[in-house]
């Protein structure tokens, strides 16, 4: 186990990296304060040796946000083009620093693995990834999840993309309080074209009904419409 001025060192390598990785938020979840846990298992499942994993977010702009539409007529122009190429984007600059950071760390003997923006295998039996971006990033302190089963920040609310590094390097965790919490007003359950979403019990963040929102999506060519209306973050 490193001791504490080997965390220290690695701390403020990531730091001096920050600067130069073209992003919005960089968290680290300190896998030591997670054990066993399912962020824990799915972790070591990728990279055995890993003790932290690095969370990045890129802020979803508004503007192209709120032109997006879950209905759409074959053949007509569609502003959720304008969303899907602006996701590409951000996809892109995420991945790019996820393996960044991978790089740094192997340089120094560290085996990193980059997890890209666009995302994780995954398994359609389960609707499930083999590694939840939102839910690492919860661990980091970027957010809290709210009831759209979405990732919820203080400065963007939940319109964030992520893209994670998991390393061998023992970095200090970033994990904070904070009060931007889903606001539990509802609106999200209400406007879900594809019924998806209700209230979740008292000790769950969230209650989503994964196939019937995964469905509407595929059959719809997309929907953006709790992460359009939630109003945290606005």
């Amino acid at each position: 186990m490193a001791d504490s001025h080997e965390i220290n060192t690695r701390s403020s390598l990531l730091k001096e990296l920050e600067s130069e990785l073209d992003v919005d938020i960089v968290g680290v979840a300190a896998l030591g304060d997670w054990k066993g846990t399912r962020l824990e298992e799915t972790t070591l499942r990728l990279l055995p040796q890993a003790k932290s994993v690095v969370v990045l977010a890129m802020e979803i702009y508004p503007e192209i946000l709120d032109l997006t539409s879950p209905e759409r007529i074959t053949g007509t122009a569609s502003a959720n083009d304008l969303y899907a190429q602006h996701a590409n984007y951000i996809n892109g600059r995420l991945s790019k620093a996820a393996y960044d950071v991978a790089k740094t760390f192997r340089q120094s003997g560290l085996r990193s693995l980059p997890l890209s923006a666009a995302g994780c295998p995954y398994d359609a039996r389960f609707q499930e990834a083999a590694f939840s971006f939102k839910h690492a990033a919860e661990a980091a302190g970027l957010g809290k999840l709210g009831w759209h089963s979405l990732l919820i920040t203080p400065d963007f609310g939940s319109r964030v993309r992520l893209a994670c590094c998991l390393t061998e390097a023992e970095l200090e965790s970033t994990r904070t309080d904070f009060n931007n919490e889903c606001a539990s007003c509802g609106i999200c359950l209400e406007i879900c074209p594809a019924k998806a979403l209700s209230e979740p019990e008292t000790s769950q963040p969230y209650a989503i009904n994964k196939y019937a929102c995964c469905s509407f999506c595929s059959a719809a060519g997309g929907c953006s419409e709790c992460m359009k209306h939630c109003p945290r973050g606005r």
